[in-house]
């Protein structure tokens, strides 16, 4: 199976300066910790090209390393990816490693969000 890299960005600069749109997103995530092998179930509240924003109250360590597997409206797709950020009311990661055909599912996804112009 072929993956492509994502490049990897200062959290700080993130924040100031993005990547890519942000769509909001009502979409159950999966994410499961590589080290520990611990599993969430959650709600995605926005999602870019480069990462989304996943609402909950359980905490991941900052660079935690996930297997995130996300499902909206019949579609599915799946990415690695690390915490970057943490608030009371979620976690920021940032997409590190996605297959190409689910590149293809997220682009899809981004396009159709993009027409209901929700941008978060």
């Amino acid at each position: 199976m072929r993956t492509e890299q994502l490049s990897e960005t200062n959290s700080s600069e993130g924040a100031k300066l993005r990547r890519a749109t942000r769509y909001y997103f009502g979409g159950v995530v999966e994410l499961t910790d590589l080290e520990s092998g611990r599993m969430l179930v959650a709600l995605v509240r926005s999602l870019s090209l480069y990462g989304c924003f996943v609402k909950t109250d359980q905490s991941f360590r900052l660079g935690a390393k996930l297997v995130l597997k996300m499902t909206h409206s019949g579609s599915q797709f799946s990415a690695h990816g690390r915490v970057v950020n943490q608030t009371e009311v979620g976690i920021g990661v940032e997409f590190t490693e996605i297959d190409p055909i689910d590149r293809s599912h997220l682009e899809e996804c981004l396009a159709e969000l993009a027409r209901t112009d929700k941008t978060a």
